[in-house]
């Protein structure tokens, strides 16, 4: 019996959002793994960063977007007319905020 794509057999299935048992014990794993370790992996970084600072850098950047999440570009429209403030005009008249050219 063949599925058209998008379908399945289990309709009941895994709902999104729910993750893998897998991912989720290795990700389990490697947080207890970690426990306790920040301190170490610091004064490495540090070391690092004193013999090789390009490198630092570098190790730095690769490890950088699992921490930070990359930004995304956001478009915004302004659907309003450009139009001059009210004060505008009367700012322009001010004697003391004309250039003057003869010094």
């Amino acid at each position: 019996m063949a599925y058209k794509k998008g379908e399945s057999g289990n309709l009941k299935g895994k709902p999104k959002g729910i993750k893998n048992k897998t991912t989720e014990a290795a990700r389990n794993l490697l947080l207890k793994l970690l426990d306790g370790q920040i301190q170490y992996v610091e004064n490495e970084f540090d070391l690092l960063r004193e013999s090789n600072g390009k490198e630092y850098l570098k190790i730095l950047a690769t490890y950088l977007p699992y921490i930070i999440p990359k930004q995304t570009e956001t478009q915004i429209t302004v659907n309003e007319p450009r139009t001059e403030p009210s004060w505008f005009a009367d700012v322009l008249e001010r004697e003391d905020q004309k250039d003057s050219i003869d010094g």
